[in-house]
């Protein structure tokens, strides 16, 4: 069985985000930070206000929430000159000179899918947590002393992202 005992940190990690087409942007210069959480609902019924008396049902799924941060360098590329690479901005924003095209269909709101890649330092059991329909919920851009800032956060439509084990 490949099991690593070395702990994983920010320089094992890589976050890439694809949209519908197949185009790919790694984000680099990012902050190390990213989260996701998962969340389960659960419907307490109680006997005549009782805990006692009561049980637990499950709830309505609940989408994933995913954040990170990154340091940007500029913030449109692609989108004023094609010859320029794509920018973390543009990709998050889908600017319509950027190229950026959405994983859900027309009509439905853009996705994006997010692949983050982590390393085993021991070369034995690294991982890739995948999240599908990736939605912008807020997108912070700031200014910052060392350096500018960008922070997203949204939604993965699915309850928990899927992760799989890598090949080595």
């Amino acid at each position: 069985m490949a099991v690593s005992n070395l702990t994983r940190n920010l320089r094992d990690g890589e976050l890439a985000i694809k949209d519908g087409s197949g185009t790919q942007l790694t984000v680099l210069l990012d902050q190390g930070d990213l989260t996701w959480t998962q969340r389960q609902q659960t419907i307490e019924v109680k006997d005549r206000g009782s805990i006692a008396g009561g049980h637990l049902r499950p709830g309505d799924d609940e989408s994933t929430t995913i954040s990170f941060t990154a340091k940007w360098t500029q913030l449109i590329g692609k989108s004023a000159s094609s010859g320029d690479p794509l920018q973390l901005y543009e990709a998050l924003t889908f600017q319509p000179e950027s190229g950026v095209t959405s994983t859900s269909p027309t009509g439905q709101q853009q996705t994006l899918t997010f692949e983050f890649t982590v390393i085993d330092p021991a070369g034995v059991a690294s991982e890739k947590i995948t999240f599908s329909k990736v939605y912008r919920e807020t997108l912070t851009m700031s200014e910052g002393d060392e350096a500018n800032l960008i922070a997203f956060t949204g939604r993965a439509f699915q309850v928990s992202p899927t992760i799989q084990r890598l090949s080595t």
